[in-house]
């Protein structure tokens, strides 16, 4: 494989992965909680040494390039697969997978190489190993998350698209007529391999970028949703999503409930036990709250310990169920706190979304009844 062709695809090759390595390795160190990136990083690095090696090759001996080559392409793909599972949240499997299967590799190289010379077989062998571990690539971004991150699919068709070309490469050269065997075929094969690759190593790089903004863009979409201590909707993400709540149940005449929610004398927890015990004390009740609504059922915190729960499609008399079922959840299970558990109860106030009525009145009406639950002595429900 020293053509002239074969060199400058070559050449080509290592000017491309010099690019996306330097890009995935700064992204990489500008974004170190992605998961799996540095992972894919490392990838392309070992590409890149992988076609330093192919250029190299006239002055290595054969069997040394040989075994470079089959590390190379072996770790560099099982790299590619780990950071694939990470990024979709999957185990990562034992490290001693990878080391027997690349001993086992390595292992028949050095038959196919010294014993028994047989170049096409030899490239049957890592063909065959990288294909199956992008197919698995492919694969493991296939998790119901790809739904609402559609950047994964660039990724998956680039690696399942490469792992399946390699499988039929590998298949031809096993299966084929014997003169495919031939170096002049072999030399071919490795052309139309290189070059497929390239186009692999650019779709690859774009959909490993393109899953890295996904990640960050969720990220900060969280932030800007999200109350940091709790992880439940801040004011404004609520208020919007209950507006358009509002507005949808309207349409289909279904009804929409309030409850608001303040947990008592929660000053006295902060002064007490420390601001710890308290942000411990609102992580708890958001814990238990979330635990007993439904999965329609949304939460979020409008002040320091205010809450506002709105529920779809549930009456009045079903609302209040709920309030009571929760004011009486809340009062059972105490926080831990450091000196023992602490007794946390909740005055809610219920009320019903009127037909044609505003969020504002509505709320405004459920905060006097969460208000009056207190006046009457608090750890109590009361309808608006």
């Amino acid at each position: 494989m020293n053509s002239p062709t074969f060199q400058i695809l070559t050449l080509l090759t290592v000017i491309l992965l010099t690019i996306m390595t330097v890009v995935l390795f700064a992204v990489q160190q500008a974004n170190r909680q992605i998961p799996g990136l540095r992972a894919w990083a490392c990838s392309y690095l070992l590409g890149l040494l992988l076609c330093l090696n192919f250029l190299a090759r006239p002055h290595i001996p054969v069997g040394l390039s040989v075994i470079i080559t089959q590390v190379l392409i072996f770790t560099s793909a099982w790299l590619n697969l780990a950071a694939a599972r990470a990024y979709a949240g999957r185990q990562p499997w034992p490290q001693a997978y990878p080391a027997w299967a690349l001993l086992i590799i390595l292992g028949l190289s050095s038959h196919l190489t010294w014993q028994q010379p047989e170049p096409a077989l030899r490239m049957v062998l890592g063909l065959g190993a990288a294909s199956a571990l992008m197919l698995l690539s492919a694969l493991a971004m296939l998790t119901p998350e790809i739904r609402r991150q559609p950047e994964r699919y660039l990724f998956t068709l680039a690696c399942g698209g490469h792992g399946l070309l390699m499988l039929a490469t590998s298949l031809t050269l096993l299966l084929g007529p014997p003169d495919l065997a031939d170096p002049e075929r072999l030399e071919a094969v490795a052309q139309f391999v290189l070059i497929e690759s390239i186009v692999v190593l650019v779709m690859r790089a774009f959909g490993v970028l393109m899953l890295v903004n996904a990640h960050i863009t969720a990220d900060l979409r969280h932030f800007a949703e999200r109350d940091p201590l709790t992880s439940i909707y801040n004011r404004r993400s609520f208020l919007t999503l209950l507006d358009k709540s509002v507005n949808l149940m309207q349409r289909m005449d279904s009804p929409l409930s309030l409850l608001g929610l303040d947990l008592d004398h929660f000053k006295r927890i902060n002064d007490s036990w420390g601001h710890s015990s308290g942000d411990q004390a609102l992580r708890h009740f958001v814990q238990l709250a979330s635990d007993h609504l439904r999965n329609e059922d949304v939460i979020g915190r409008i002040g320091g310990e205010e809450f506002v729960i709105f529920l779809p499609n549930t009456g009045l008399e079903s609302a209040a169920g709920v309030a009571e079922r929760l004011r009486a959840l809340i009062e059972s299970q105490p926080v831990a706190g450091p000196h023992g558990p602490i007794t946390l109860t909740v005055s809610i106030g219920v009320t019903l979304i009127a037909r044609g009525e505003t969020q504002e009145a509505a709320l405004q009406r459920v905060d006097e009844a969460m208000y009056r639950a207190k006046a009457k002595g608090r750890n109590r429900v009361e309808l608006a």
